[in-house]
This record gives structure tokens, sequence and C-alpha cells, in this order.
């Protein structure tokens, strides 16, 4: 298949779903995206600044793995270890000082955090009306959401303007590292990164032990309101295990009364890194009966299959057999895979309607990549004008034996992803992806 014809598809793809955003404007039909957010500190995490940070202090990447940091040092050994893999690491403190050492150590450029924050913003920004789940209403957290006109928040009363629900609640404040492949941290025989990756450090008693908002919860129990898709993320929060096992139930709960209320409801729940990816099996465990579809990037797999005793496989058929066999281990009408090269997909839904959503999808993370920020439909039509097709993901698509038109056996769905040179992020790219897919389907 041609870069030609791949730009043609993600050409489409666009017009779609822009015709979809029109209608759901006219329809007043809401995304609903749930459920942590916070504010993240985006930090270009080069080798000056590593060497800054590690100044004075010896860490030994090659000793037992740290998940939780309860002094600087082992927050400067954890991070170590996450950039000498070269793997998004999402990395929890238990004392607020040493956050706040880390947040007097580095600067950088403030944005909305949390998948279902990102993804409500990114939808808002597109034209899609979103409904948002918001843990803390903080007015510093609040002025961070971009296309505020298009995102409700539910109460008890019915809907209202995000604008409307500032309060005196505390910021979470997320720092999240940004390191090049070859970032080299002060340390014995530490290796250079072999990939480019984020860190993301927290110390966050709000979003770890989250409760269902009451008024989320009257706007999915509300029949009125067109409500057909649903995102469910930050799990990953609850790094405590009795903690998540509260979250986990609570939320199987709820999914059954919106589901009775809603039968038609599409509920996605996207995974997300974890110290302990046990704790993503049982994630896996208790929701995948109740859900449509399932999404994670390529560490989130790696995780999830060291934690089921195997190694992942380079990319390809073998990847492919993998992805596939989680699937059926905790089946689910839809899994979804994103990597930069390309994106895969084992459905039970109609293929065409997958392929240009998983293109729609690349191609708002990819104008989010080059912006630097939330992107409008104009951003989009740039970024398709200045990327082209992945060449090692459209390879890949020939050694997975997928047709010309997208579509494999057995429901399997992919798409190359989308290159553009110069970009000026890369945190948030994956909850801008589901955004769009979410938005496409």
């Amino acid at each position: 298949m041609s870069e030609s014809v791949w730009r043609e598809r993600f050409g489409a793809a666009l017009e779609g779903a822009m015709a979809r955003a029109e209608d759901a404007q006219r329809r007043r039909r809401l995304i609903a995206c749930g459920f942590t957010a916070n504010l993240d500190r985006v930090v270009a995490f080069d080798q000056d600044v590593a060497d800054r940070l590690f100044v004075g202090r010896a860490v030994d990447v090659a000793g037992p793995r740290v998940t939780r940091a309860g002094d600087v040092d082992a927050l400067l050994t954890g991070i170590a270890q996450c950039v000498a893999c070269g793997e998004g690491c999402d990395f929890p403190v238990a004392d607020p000082a040493v956050q706040d050492w880390l947040l007097g150590h580095v600067a950088g450029r403030v944005q909305i955090g949390g998948t279902g924050a990102q993804a409500a913003a990114t939808l808002a920004a597109l034209g899609f009306p979103a409904l948002l789940h918001l843990t803390s209403r903080s007015p510093e957290l609040i002025a961070a959401l971009p296309g505020q006109e298009r995102i409700t928040i539910g109460s008890p009363d019915g809907l209202l303007p995000i604008a409307q629900g500032r309060d005196a609640a505390a910021t979470m404040w997320h720092v999240v590292l940004e390191f090049a492949a070859g970032l080299r941290v002060p340390g014995p025989a530490a290796p250079a990164a072999p990939a480019a990756n984020r860190v993301i450090v927290s110390y966050d008693p709000v979003n770890s032990a989250f409760v269902i908002d009451p008024g989320f919860d009257a706007a999915l129990n509300d029949p009125g309101l067109d409500i057909r898709t649903l995102l469910i993320s930050g799990f990953s929060q609850a790094s405590a295990r009795q903690t998540l096992e509260r979250v986990l139930w609570d939320t199987a709960v709820a999914l059954r009364i919106w589901r009775a209320v809603r039968p038609d409801l599409l509920v996605h729940l996207e995974l997300g890194a974890m110290p302990d990816a046990t704790a993503m099996l049982r994630i896996l465990e208790v929701l995948h009966p109740l859900v449509g579809s399932i999404g994670l990037n390529i560490d989130e797999l790696r995780q999830v299959l060291r934690a089921l005793g195997m190694e992942m496989a380079p990319a390809g058929p073998k990847l492919a057999a993998q992805f596939r066999a989680l699937a059926e281990r905790f089946p689910a009408p839809r899994w979804s895979l994103h990597t930069r090269e390309l994106c895969l997909t084992v459905t039970d839904g109609d293929a065409e309607a997958e392929r240009d959503a998983l293109l729609f999808g690349s191609l708002t993370a990819a104008a989010r990549a080059r912006l630097g920020d939330f992107p409008v439909v104009a951003d989009l039509d740039a970024a398709l004008a200045a990327g082209v097709p992945n060449a090692a993901g459209m390879a890949l698509l020939c050694t997975l034996a997928i047709a010309g038109d997208g579509y494999g056996g057995d429901g399997l769905v992919a798409t190359p992803g989308l290159c553009i040179d110069g970009t000026r992020a890369s945190v948030g790219l994956g909850d801008s992806f589901t955004a769009g897919v979410l938005a496409g389907l």
C-alpha cells in the first residue's frame, strides 16, 4: 500500500470526524471522560538538567527496582532506572517533601494532566462536546483546560459549564520528566536511555484515592442526556492495593448501573503504567466483563506481558499473536494497541469504521506533537500536510498480512502512524490519540 493512499485515508478520516463533530454539536451529544485530573509540570529532562539534579548523589541503576520513593535518594534511583531502560514510568512518592524538593529543582511548562482531562480537552478543541469528571476543581486546574465552552461537568441539578466548577480544592501537581534516547544519568555504569520516554513523579493523595463524583454519576444516570461513549481511566493513580480494590469495585457497580440506563453505552478502559504490573492484571480481571473497549500503549503491553511471565516479542506477527492472546485472556469486543509506528486492534465491530477511527486518533496525536498543545481542526490539516505515514508501520502491515484496505483476518485492523519532524511535545499524545479514536468510533 502506497504512502499516497494512506495519506488520502488520513484525509478521509479527518473529513468524517469533522462531520461527526458537527452532528454532536447539533444533537448536544456528549463523550464522557473520567476519572482523574491534575496539573503537569512538563520538564525537558536533558543532560544538563540530569547533571544538576543528580549532582553529589550516587545511584545504582543495577540494584533492586525502586517503584515508590520515601526520600530523595530513592526518587533519583527510580528515575535513573526508568531512564536506563527507556520505559515510561509512573512513579509515586510517599512524602510531599520529596515532591517539593523535585519541584524546587526543575522548571517546565504547565498543562492539564490526567487521561480523562486531556481527552476532554482534546475533544473540546476539535469541536466535540465533553462531560468531564473532576477530582479537584481548583482555580489553577480549571484555568488550564482549553475549549471550556464545550466542556461541562455534572451536578445533582444538571449540567454546568466547567468554569462554574471552581472551588478551594488544592491543586495536585505531577512532574513529568521527558527524556530523549541517549540520555545518561550520573552514576556507576548507568547506560544511555535506549529510547525516548517520560517519567511521571507524583505525590497525589487526591487522585490516588479518587471517588466517583456524584454529579458525574447523576449525568450518566440521566436518560435525557445523549451520552453514548464513556472513557474510564486513572486507575494507575491508585497505587495502594487496598485502595485500588475499593476504586475498582466502586467503578464496577457504577458501570452496571450506567449501562442499565444506557444499554448501548460504549465504555472504553484505557490502561496506564503502574509500579506493580500485577495491579494492571487486577484492573483487567475486574473490569473487562463490563467494558466494550480496552486500550494500551506499547510500554503498558510490555508490563502486562511480563506480569504474565512473557517477554514482549519484536514488532511483527509474534507481537500480534501475543496481543491477540491477551485479548482472548480478558475478552472484550475491542482491544487496541497504539505505538509510534502503527496501531493494532482486534475488534468485533466494523473494520472500516475502526480503521478510520485509528487514523483520526493518530492524526490528532501527531498534530498535538507538532503544535505542543491541544490542536484545533486547522492544526490537523497542517499536520497531515507536513507529516508522512510511518514507513516502519507500513512495512509492519505487510509482515502482519494486512490487506491494502487495512484489514486482516479474524477482526484484526492495523494502520500506520503519522511521522512528524520537529515535534514539540511527547507527553499526553496517547491521551489525545484515545480522544480521537473515541470521537471516530
